[in-house]
């Protein structure tokens, strides 16, 4: 009885995968995305923005820019989760973005654009993975040596509305 229990909870916590991808996409099989406040998305964009600081450097307080689609509260809840890193607001401004967030069950990917020595800007893929009970972690990171001159520009409101395409 014990292994049957064993194994019907092991199927109850692994058997739905949590699948987002933002900025949005639509399709015949996901029409819209879970609340980007709802845990791991805060957890895993917070992990993308310290590695990319850590890496990659650029700043001393991190300015952040999350995808399209996602929520005040979920930049609030990053924000939190970094010590008071601040959301860009403003045009122009020295900052990390996270351009794309792409989460498979236990494995995630964003793409960054972050702050060069160079004076411009330069973006990397990094991938995070975690198991079950585990935190989630960067497993690999590649820097694409196609340089960017303009950031993108801020995805949130400072009404605290989120800007929509």
């Amino acid at each position: 009885m014990r292994t049957i229990t064993s194994l019907l909870l092991c199927f109850f916590l692994g058997g739905c995968a949590n699948i987002a991808t933002y900025p949005p996409v639509e399709s015949g099989v996901v029409l819209s995305n879970p609340n980007s406040a709802n845990e791991p998305v805060p957890t895993i964009l917070a992990e993308v923005l310290l590695y990319a600081h850590s890496q990659y450097g650029g700043m001393d307080i991190i300015v952040f820019n999350l995808p399209k689609g996602m929520t005040p509260e979920t930049y609030s809840i990053v924000s939190d989760k970094l010590g008071g890193a601040v959301p860009l607001t403003i045009d122009n401004q020295v900052a990390y973005h996270i351009t794309e967030l792409r989460i498979r069950g236990l494995s995630a990917g964003a793409d960054v654009t972050f702050p060069s020595p160079s004076g411009g800007y330069e973006e990397a893929s990094i991938r995070l993975t975690s198991a079950p009970f585990e935190n989630w972690a960067v497993s690999d990171s590649r820097v694409w040596l196609i340089p960017s001159l303009t950031p993108p520009s801020p995805n949130i409101l400072t009404s605290g509305n989120t800007i929509d395409e």
